[in-house]
């Protein structure tokens, strides 16, 4: 049962990414409004001025399609905690570092959320501009990266680890 899960949540990670940038329901829906569209949520860090320069250069059919792209985003990040969970299972022998780097998927999942979540109020509010929320959000995206990074960190040194360990022997 846990192997099909993880089956069908690494498949479901590839298929959410080719929706997100292959598809109108994704960064391409969202380019048909400003070709030179970059999501928020794939800078390390940003400004309160590139949120709303974001969303006001992507008018009203881009901001709606901007909306799906999140709450697809949502599946998304379910389906990559699972699959960094798997990869983990995977890769770590000590079963202390992985409960450490199970919460730093953890947290990366959930800073994820809280910006989706943010980036979804200001899109509903607009074109009223919460300055706060948007000089949050950016804070949200360099944690979530900060914790990618640690995990991926942990993980190909692991692999490293591992790799040398069996050239030894």
């Amino acid at each position: 049962m846990i192997r099909t899960i993880k089956t069908i949540s690494v498949l479901g990670f590839l298929i959410c990414l080719l929706i997100m940038y292959m598809t109108d329901h994704g960064i391409p829906g969202i380019r048909k409004y400003d070709p030179s569209f970059r999501l928020l949520d794939m800078h390390f860090h940003y400004s309160s001025e590139t949120v709303k320069e974001t969303f006001d250069k992507i008018s009203e059919g881009g901001r709606i399609a901007y909306k799906t792209y999140l709450l697809l985003d949502f599946i998304f990040i379910v389906f990559f905690l699972i699959t960094m969970f798997t990869i983990s299972d995977v890769v770590l022998i000590s079963s202390q570092l992985k409960i450490i780097i199970c919460t730093v998927c953890g947290l990366r999942a959930l800073f994820d959320v809280l910006e989706n979540i943010l980036l979804l109020r200001m899109l509903g509010q607009y074109p009223l501009f919460n300055d706060n929320l948007a000089k949050i959000c950016p804070w949200l995206t360099s944690f979530k990266f900060i914790m990618l990074y640690i995990w991926l960190i942990v993980i190909l040194s692991q692999t490293v680890i591992c790799g040398l360990k069996s050239i030894k022997r």
